[in-house]
């Protein structure tokens, strides 16, 4: 086998050859929910917690969920069994699956619309692109545009629908060449970015955004790791008037880890020879998962010639 497997609606398929019909909604109107788990050492991590979660998200938002998680945690444990062997042994795979909402009537007609589509796929976890933001921190910028409040979209929720954000991003680089976008609600608060959750340190506490963010696995290990060390972590608004108070700021998400932020409207945040938590926090991390993503990252030096 020279290339990944992937699985959509009850049948494997070559990755190069998964598709979606434009009369899905996934398609049309950017309706589907999604997660994302990943491996670490090869082993899935955390796979039933962001199988849970898709399910729930599916059940709050009314959409079809065809196939029983645990025969989804079956195929994603199979998937990887069969794509690992296509990476370097000091990668790792990052694991998809989604669901989307089902068939546009406008394209079909009402009468025996099919059903959404399910997809699980794998994918190696592009750590060299990642590289620049683990040796120099990431560079954010706060743009004009405004995150979605909750009672139009579910941004609690992991959707598919992420329009505003990539408008977001391009608008921070725009602003500030290869910087990202940092979101404010509508009062003024700080969200989350197109892919992280965001924390700071003030005023000795570790902090994060409590509303109008994603409910997100790579927090809840960051509260984690936290309790055992004994930093006080409190979700609360944090507003943007903050940002001079910051005595370190990072971003959290499944596929990377903990990537430190250097700057926030080109504001350097934290000082030379300043405490950081980071390292307390990844040793959590490579407690749990028996490996340091930060670490992971640096010592991928250049992309694999065959990406799997």
């Amino acid at each position: 086998m020279d290339e990944s497997q992937a699985w959509i609606n009850g049948r494997e398929t070559p990755f190069s050859q998964l598709a979606l019909p434009v009369w899905d909604l996934g398609v049309v109107a950017g309706a589907s929910v999604t997660e994302m788990a990943r491996t670490f050492c090869h082993e899935p991590f955390q796979l039933s917690l962001h199988l849970q979660r898709l399910e729930a998200s599916c059940v709050e938002l009314g959409f079809e969920m065809p196939f029983r998680i645990p025969d989804l945690a079956d195929v994603a444990e199979r998937l990887v069994l069969k794509n690992i062997g296509l990476i370097d042994e000091n990668d790792d795979l990052g694991i998809v699956a989604f669901v989307t909402a089902g068939a546009n009537p406008t394209y079909l007609g009402t009468e025996n619309l099919p059903g959404g589509t399910t997809v699980v796929h794998t994918y190696r976890l592009p750590l060299e692109l990642w590289r620049s933001a683990a040796e120099d921190g990431v560079r954010l910028t706060i743009p004009k545009r405004k995150q979605i409040p909750e009672f139009s979209l579910p941004v609690n929720h992991k959707t598919r629908n992420r329009l505003h954000w990539w408008l977001a991003d391009r608008e921070a680089d725009a602003e500030e060449s290869g910087s990202r976008a940092l979101l404010l609600d509508s009062d003024g608060l700080i969200t989350e970015t197109s892919t992280a959750c965001f924390f700071a340190v003030i005023e000795g506490a570790l902090v994060t955004p409590h509303s109008q963010v994603l409910d997100s696995l790579s927090r809840r290990m960051v509260r984690n790791a936290a309790a055992e060390c004994g930093l006080k972590f409190e979700q609360r608004g944090i507003p943007a008037e903050e940002v001079p108070m910051m005595e370190e700021a990072f971003l959290s998400s499944t596929p990377s880890g903990l990537l430190r932020v250097r700057s926030i409207d080109r504001r350097v945040i934290g000082s030379v020879g300043s405490r950081t938590v980071m390292p307390e926090l990844l040793a959590y991390w490579e407690k749990v998962t028996g490996l340091n993503p930060l670490h992971q990252i640096l010592t991928r030096e250049t992309p694999p010639a065959d990406a799997g």
